[in-house]
């Protein structure tokens, strides 16, 4: 045997060796993590892996640039003991699948947009918190647990209020 093939030989060896390490390799995004309800207190980012969270909100997870029949948009501020909470850009958000949810944020302003398939889908608050990842209900939000105050326009409301077209939606915590 001349020295070529033994060398060439080896080297396919070595590859067959390797076909199994090769072929164990995952292609595309890791299947994401669980969703978590955060109880602590903020600041709170958004989940990056949103997908599951969009699961955990009874969502349908859309592509990015899906944008519904009638988008629309509203403002959000979060406040704990009277300090400013931040909304976050990315809520509702899986760049790295390329989906989002049919409620989202680009910025971190508290900004809102819906965008949802159909004119007659109103997603809720609740629903909201499900996709930024943080415990609330009507008593706690995140680890403010001694009350949770809701208006929408300046008007009180339940704690799990439809979003609606322009709303300028308040939420309040304390500890």
């Amino acid at each position: 045997m001349r020295a070529g093939s033994r060398a060439g030989a080896a080297i396919a060896a070595a590859l067959v060796g390797l076909l199994p390490v090769v072929s164990a390799c995952q292609v595309g995004p890791a299947p994401p993590g669980p969703a978590e309800s955060r109880t602590g207190p903020p600041p709170w980012d958004a989940p990056r892996d949103a997908v599951s969270y969009i699961d955990e909100a009874g969502m349908e997870r859309l592509p990015l640039d899906f944008s519904g029949p009638a988008p629309y948009t509203l403002r959000l501020t979060v406040t704990i003991d009277g300090r400013p909470v931040e909304v976050p850009a990315g809520i509702g958000v899986d760049r790295v699948r390329a989906e989002q949810a049919a409620i989202h944020t680009h910025t971190a302003d508290g900004l809102v947009y819906v965008e949802a398939k159909t004119t007659a889908e109103r997603p809720t608050l609740e629903q909201l918190f499900a996709l930024w990842g943080v415990r609330y209900d009507g008593s706690c939000l995140g680890d403010a647990c001694e009350s949770v105050q809701v208006k929408v326009n300046g008007e009180p409301a339940a704690w799990d209020t439809k979003l609606t077209r322009d709303a300028k939606i308040e939420v309040a915590a304390t500890h």
